[in-house]
């Protein structure tokens, strides 16, 4: 007798547990739509175990592609004498890099985007570069957490030529840079007049939720986060729970899709405001 009511009471806990991960993995409450916070997101996608790659489309057209590879930095040994335990290994920080190849019909429309981030512990950034090639011409722009400087470096064939801007020097930006200023990419140059960075230091309000995202037939847990710039601009990824970006929607009919997932569609909500 006393057996039979453990073995009941074992398979009443066991059901009992797996109706709770079934909510909690697929229920459509109120809490699967709860807010998160957006740090948490970041953790997950800092650490994603493999990169990402985005097709870009605009209003349908295929335009290229996006690699975005977040790496862990880890200490090195002094020497080849001291090596740490196996599984012990300390993070020093991150490094993001973005790779868009922009494939358009003509060569003015064909871009290379390179960008480098490096980040410490607390994902407060510590090195930035962006580079712009479109042959013959490249640009690069750098600058480093803590050094007012920002350096910008042009290219095209055997001649360059390179300078050296303060943040005050950048609310002047186009006047400082003359006649090189019609050598920047479009969305550069036409908005070089208004650039403040006193501004843009709190353009981009953002925040992170739990949703469903429609893959196929299924529809699978993810993070949502939306984000503002400039009180004007809107935009929404979706990441799965491992960290890797699923689809991005960007104003004016941009859209980023996995090229992994063919089947990607969404349910989750609205697209972006233009």
């Amino acid at each position: 007798m006393a057996a039979r009511i453990f073995l009941t009471l074992v398979t009443a806990f066991w059901l009992v547990m797996n109706v709770l991960l079934w909510r909690a993995e697929f229920g459509h409450g109120p809490d699967s739509l709860s807010e998160i916070p957006i740090e948490t997101v970041l953790d997950r996608l800092l650490n994603a175990p493999d990169h990402s790659v985005l097709v870009v489309r605009h209003r349908g057209t295929p335009l290229g592609l996006l690699r975005w590879i977040p790496t862990v930095t880890e200490t090195q040994p002094a020497s080849e004498e001291s090596v740490a335990p196996e599984g012990m290994v300390t993070a020093t920080g991150y490094n993001l890099d973005v790779d868009l190849n922009l494939t358009g019909g003509v060569p003015s429309d064909r871009w290379r985007v390179l960008v480098h981030t490096e980040l410490d512990t607390n994902r407060v950034w510590r090195e930035l570069s962006i580079r712009f090639l479109q042959r013959p011409s490249a640009w690069e722009i750098t600058a480093r957490n803590g050094d007012d400087r920002i350096r910008v470096r042009f290219e095209e064939g055997k001649s360059s030529w390179e300078q050296v801007f303060t943040p005050r020097d950048l609310q002047q930006a186009g006047a400082l840079l003359g006649p090189y200023a019609a050598l920047l990419p479009g969305p550069l140059k036409s908005n070089l007049g208004d650039l403040d960075p006193a501004l843009l230091r709190n353009a981009i309000r953002w925040e992170a939720r739990n949703d469903w995202l429609k893959v196929g037939r299924n529809r699978v847990r993810v993070f949502r986060v939306h984000a503002t710039v400039l009180g004007r601009y809107e935009g929404v990824v979706y990441l799965s729970r491992a960290g890797e970006v699923l689809q991005a929607k960007l104003p004016d009919n941009l859209l980023l899709s996995n090229e992994a997932l063919p089947l990607l569609g969404n349910d989750a909500g609205p697209a972006p405001r233009p």
